[in-house]
């Protein structure tokens, strides 16, 4: 059995590359190989046939719009790359949005005063220069059945997007997913009727929604509203109990929820005690009816959020404490970025060990916590977070697919301290079906690969090596969320 330095260079981690050369991998459909395939090791080809016919879970998600349904490159780009996702603040407020529902000729007027388009040319070019979007229109073509350019796939992909809700339901037939856990916190201002499209079209595929506290405090916590402290907290738990016990997340039940203040804040802490959020807040107010706090849209979204820092951990103590009364999961966004929506050095997943420990009179309770977006790029740090509490768990989503020849390297790092049952398959896809599909393609691919390595090193048998693939693909989902299949 090599040691673990002759072990990470056959995986190609640190140096060697003896797998990691062999990533073409299986093609276009689950059942059907693409070119390159033949160079997958017999050990992890062998593994990725039985784990094609697995069905993943997709633990975290959104929901999607019909508005992509007909494309171009650079709108297929944008959409898709995470680097444009602040496209909008690199102009004034609104600006952006007025030169993309604009005429040619408003167009031409704004770009005179704020040189949008060439702006916007330059992001669209450096993401169209990733390796990831070269290796995803290789993957669509083969599914499409066109040649291997962005303008033949989409060409093909609008073809198909006449009819686009049968386009979603093959995508999401092909990548073989059963549940797919939909945060609603972002759905691009979709109602219950827009999300009930969505889930129609995947179907058979199960969209179950997860409620996210970020959204009701967004509402509660406005200036239009301006309400105290004790008015929040009320109207907080009654929309989280409606949402966990009823059907009040747009007209389904939730099956837990999500959190988004590791960016905003940083280190979080479990807040228990009201007195201190009660100052907190009502300093905030005080100061933002004088004018002195700064808008929630401006750029030092570091301060804003700083300020009301009690009472955010206040009420998402609260939150969390309602979900473990329920022994449901609460996801924590901890990794990637999503600049400038957070702050990227906030996103440590270490920041948020004592959320985790959830201590109260010095006993360490057991709220189930996901950290999502597998901590990237600090992997290791979520590993072992994952590995030392025995309520926290390793979600791989975002990384899977962006990261593509990256994740054998994650599978890697996750598996040498996390448990496979505490390792949870999700890809955040959002804007784009393509997004899930390559995720739920790929993950398996590279999954096929990690556990392939451990076989021939004599660390796991093959049945071993399923089994753990099925807990991450989708058992731990569905017991993590009660779900019935």
């Amino acid at each position: 059995m090599p040691d673990r330095r002759e072990f990470l260079s056959l995986a190609g981690v640190g140096g060697g590359s003896a797998l990691l050369g062999a990533c073409a991998g299986q093609g276009a459909g689950f059942g059907t190989v693409s070119a390159g395939s033949e160079s997958l090791d017999p050990t992890a080809r062998a593994l990725l046939n039985e784990l094609r016919e697995i069905p993943v879970d997709d633990t975290h998600c959104h929901p999607l719009t019909f508005d992509d349904a007909q494309t171009d490159p650079d709108e297929f780009v944008e959409r898709l790359a995470l680097s444009a996702f602040p496209m909008d603040r690199y102009f004034p407020v609104g600006v952006y949005q007025r030169w993309r529902s604009s005429d040619a000729a408003a167009r031409s007027e704004l770009d005179a005063e704020y040189d949008i388009a060439a702006i916007r040319a330059r992001v669209i070019e450096q993401a169209g220069e990733t390796v990831f979007l070269r290796y995803l229109v290789k993957e669509l073509a083969a599914f499409l059945d066109c040649d291997a350019t962005l303008e033949a796939v989409l060409e093909a992909r609008n073809d198909r997007g006449r009819d686009y809700a049968s386009y979603l339901g093959a995508m999401f037939a092909d990548a073989n997913i059963e549940n797919a856990m939909l945060d609603m916190g972002y759905r691009e201002g979709m109602d219950q009727d827009g999300v009930a499209r969505f889930k129609a079209a995947i179907s058979p595929t199960r969209g179950r929604h997860i409620l996210r506290v970020d959204t009701i405090l967004g509402g509660l916590m406005s200036e239009d509203l301006d309400l105290d402290l004790d008015e929040i907290e009320t109207r907080m738990m009654a929309e989280i109990e409606a949402g966990l016990d009823g059907d009040g997340n747009l007209g389904a039940p939730s099956y837990g929820m999500k959190s988004y203040l590791l960016p905003r804040l940083g280190l979080l802490k479990p807040l228990f005690d009201p007195a201190p959020a009660r100052r907190s807040w009502d300093q905030f107010r005080a100061r933002r009816a004088r004018g002195e706090v700064p808008a929630g849209d401006t750029v030092d979204r570091d301060e804003y959020w700083q300020l009301q820092s009690e009472a955010l951990r206040y009420l998402h103590s609260l939150a969390l404490e309602a979900c473990l009364e329920r022994d449901m999961p609460m996801q924590f966004h901890a990794g990637d970025g999503e600049a400038p929506r957070g702050i990227m050095r906030n996103q440590d997943p270490f920041l948020m060990e004592e959320m985790v420990r959830f201590e109260r009179h010095d006993v360490m309770r057991m709220p189930q916590v996901i950290l999502i977006h597998a901590g990237y790029p600090l992997i290791g740090r979520a590993a072992w977070l994952t590995h030392l509490y025995a309520n926290c768990h390793f979600e791989l989503s975002l990384a899977a697919p962006l990261i593509h020849h990256g994740m054998l390297r994650m599978f890697l790092e996750v598996m040498e301290v996390v448990p496979f049952s505490k390792i949870l398959f999700g890809s955040d896809a959002y804007h784009l079906p393509e997004f899930y599909w390559l995720a739920a393609k790929w993950g398996r691919r590279f999954l096929a690969q990690a556990l392939g390595i451990y076989v021939d090193a004599g660390i796991l048998n093959r049945d071993e090596a399923v089994a753990g693939a099925r807990m991450i693909l989708h058992e731990n989902n569905r017991r993590l969320y009660h779900l019935d299949g």
